[in-house]
């Protein structure tokens, strides 16, 4: 099976700040369906920590595909605006990320070591942080970046300073930084502030 990036859409993705966007037409989410997707959506960020992006390659086609098929049936109920539709299909989406993750484990396949943690970015891309193993994971998973601790640690300490994001974090707790733009190219960060 060869795996196409960001096929699957998160509850971020969809909701795209309570928009969805299908072509020119961009209409609000209701917040009946943008609720149904977020039990989905936590189940498939904690199948991501464990798996990356590996487990539909893991099971039988037919799993994978049924799998694929129905996150596609997902996006036209969200598109609907059908609550009851999104509803039954994120659950059984969720069913379907624990029956994935039991038949690759029943085929003998293993999730990331516990010392690994991935993170599933805009557009599909696996960003892995690790505090062991790094050389075999970018080894394993060309696709992805992988990131040791200190790899993370030394490129935030680099970008932004200690004093500026201690600030953002005490005046607001709940933040997190979702994406950094370097529009200059010299490495000035420019970043608007997405809180």
């Amino acid at each position: 099976m060869v795996k196409q990036k960001g096929r699957r859409p998160t509850a971020k993705q969809i909701a795209s700040k309570g928009k969805f966007t299908v072509g020119e037409r961009t209409e609000p989410i209701p917040a009946a369906v943008w609720g149904q997707l977020e039990p989905l959506d936590r189940v498939a960020r904690e199948m991501t920590e464990r798996w990356g992006d590996t487990l539909p390659s893991l099971v039988t086609p037919e799993l994978a595909g049924k799998f694929e098929a129905a996150y596609e049936a997902l996006k036209q109920a969200v598109v609907d605006c059908d609550v009851v539709r999104t509803n039954k299909i994120a659950t059984q989406l969720m069913a379907g990320w624990k029956r994935m993750e039991a038949e690759a484990e029943g085929a003998g396949h293993k999730p990331l070591s516990p010392h690994a943690w991935c993170v599933e970015v805009d557009g599909g891309q696996i960003v892995c942080f690790a505090r062991q193993g790094c050389a075999e994971l970018r080894k394993r998973y060309p696709e992805w970046v992988v990131y040791s601790f200190e790899d993370a640690a030394c490129i935030l300490k680099q970008h932004f300073s200690e004093a500026f994001l201690q600030k953002a974090f005490e005046t607001f707790p709940n933040a997190k930084v979702t994406r950094v733009v370097d529009e200059s190219g010299n490495g000035n960060i420019e970043d608007d502030i997405p809180w």
